[in-house]
C-alpha cells in the first residue's frame, strides 16, 4: 500500500477515536447519559464548555500572585551587560526557543511535530536584534557550580543542537565571571565592530 494513504488512512483513525473520546467524556461530565442525539457534541463544543471552566477558575481570589522580579538577580546583571554591549540593539528576556526557530519546510506529518516538541517547551535567556528585529544572537547564562539533573542536560543539548543547525550565535556566559562588555560584543559582531 502507498505511505501517503497509510498515512490519511492513521490520520483518520485518530481523528475518529478522538471525537469518541469527546463525546464519551462529555456523557459522563453530564452524570452517564447514554445514547440519543441530545448526548452528542462536537470539539468545538467541548473546547467552548472548557474555556468557560477555565474561565470561571481564573477569577478566584488569590489564585495567581505576581512574581516578585521577572529575572533572577543574576539574570538581571546578564541582561544589564548585554544592555551596555548592545546599546542599539534590541533586547528580550526570557523567550521561547519555539519563537526564536521554526521548524524547514519539508517534513510533514509526525517528523514535523517531532521536530517541533524539541523546541516547544524549550527557553533561551537573552535574544539580541537588530532595529529590523532580525535575529543576531542568542546569549544564555548558566551558573558555573549549577547541579542540572540529566533531563535538563540532555534538554540542554538539545536546544544547543537545535540553535547550531539555525546557524545561530549562541553564546553562554557564567556569572559572576562575566566578559566585559566589549569581549561579549567582539564575540556576537566579530573584532573589527566599535562601539559607536
Amino acid at each position: 500500500m502507498n505511505s501517503g494513504l497509510l498515512f490519511v488512512l492513521a490520520m483518520s483513525v485518530l481523528a475518529i477515536a478522538v471525537v469518541i473520546g469527546l463525546v464519551r467524556r462529555k456523557r459522563e461530565a453530564a452524570g452517564g447519559v447514554r445514547g440519543g442525539g441530545d448526548g452528542d457534541i462536537t470539539a468545538a463544543q467541548w473546547t467552548e464548555g472548557e474555556t468557560t471552566r477555565l474561565l470561571s477558575s481564573a477569577e478566584l481570589p488569590g489564585l495567581y500572585l505576581l512574581r516578585p522580579r521577572f529575572l533572577s538577580k543574576a539574570d538581571g546583571v546578564v541582561f544589564l551587560l548585554i544592555k551596555a554591549a548592545f546599546p542599539r540593539h534590541e533586547i528580550f528576556a526570557r523567550v521561547r526557543l519555539a519563537d526564536v526557530l521554526q521548524v524547514k519546510i519539508g517534513p510533514q506529518g509526525m517528523e514535523r511535530l517531532r521536530a517541533f516538541r524539541k523546541i516547544a517547551n524549550q527557553h533561551v535567556g537573552f535574544v539580541i536584534c537588530d532595529r529590523d528585529m532580525t535575529i543576531l544572537a542568542i546569549v544564555d547564562s548558566r551558573e558555573p557550580d549549577q547541579v542540572i539533573n540529566p533531563r535538563d542536560q540532555k534538554l540542554e543539548i538539545i536546544k544547543q543542537r537545535c540553535l547550531q543547525a539555525a546557524q545561530v550565535k549562541y553564546v553562554c556566559v557564567y556569572p559572576p565571571q562575566l566578559p566585559k562588555y566589549r569581549e561579549l560584543r567582539e564575540k556576537i559582531l566579530g573584532p573589527a565592530v566599535d562601539l559607536v
